[in-house]
């Protein structure tokens, strides 16, 4: 009978170790050719070559330029003029002999009369005047002065108005310390009674300022004289 045990191992590994161990050496081989060629291989990228460029002088591959020489400078020959013929002369005519003017008669002296002499009647122009005593100083005067041409402003007598020029018309007024005009009253009448009542009607309508600050007291009497010069 056959022995199974030796039948088995002499079925399965009969001739394999052999070819077991060949194929393991040349598959090592392989491995370590493999291994070795790989690190021969060089895989870093080699650089491009940087192109140089020579600096070469323009100047040196011109050809040479002739040098050009100075032209002596000619000077112009100067212009001569012709001189003209001298103008004619006018013929001189005989002046005129004129009549010398004659003399006239002395004057005889007129008699100068003094101006006092001559009966005139005195002319006298419209007026503001303080009633009573005033310290007038200039503060005040170019108060007053200043009175003096609101209501001549406000004064507007009709053109061709027929009244005397002797005629006069004096109002009596009041100023208070803020500039409001009361105690109107007609002092003196110029005999027209339009004229009376536009004297009096300028001095009711007239705006004033105030009382210069200097001026202590309350109120101002004030008298105005219309005329018509």
């Amino acid at each position: 009978m056959i022995d199974k045990k030796s039948l088995y191992f002499s079925s399965g590994w009969n001739g394999s170790i052999t070819k077991i161990v060949v194929v393991s050496l040349f598959f090592h081989i392989v491995l370590v050719v493999g291994l070795f060629l790989f690190n021969k291989i060089d895989f870093s990228v080699t650089p491009e070559p940087i192109p140089v460029f020579e600096m070469i002088q323009v100047a040196d591959l011109l050809p040479p330029q002739p040098v050009q020489r100075a032209r002596p400078k000619v000077e112009p020959k100067p212009k001569i003029q012709k001189e003209l013929p001298p103008e004619p002369k006018e013929e001189e005519k005989p002046k005129k002999e004129e009549p010398t003017p004659e003399e006239d008669p002395p004057e005889e002296p007129v008699d100068d009369f003094p101006i006092d002499n001559m009966d005139l009647p005195a002319m006298e122009s419209s007026s503001l005047h303080p009633v009573g005593s005033l310290d007038m100083d200039p503060l005040m005067q170019v108060y007053l002065e200043r009175l003096k041409q609101i209501i001549m402003q406000n004064f507007n007598p009709p053109n061709g108005m027929n009244i005397s020029r002797e005629a006069k018309t004096t109002v009596q007024f009041t100023v208070d310390r803020f500039g409001s005009i009361t105690d109107i009253s007609l002092r003196s009448s110029s005999g027209n009674k339009t004229w009376d009542h536009l004297s009096m009607r300028a001095i009711k309508v007239s705006k004033v300022p105030e009382l210069p600050p200097n001026y202590r007291a309350p109120a101002l009497s004030l008298s105005f004289n219309f005329t018509p010069n």
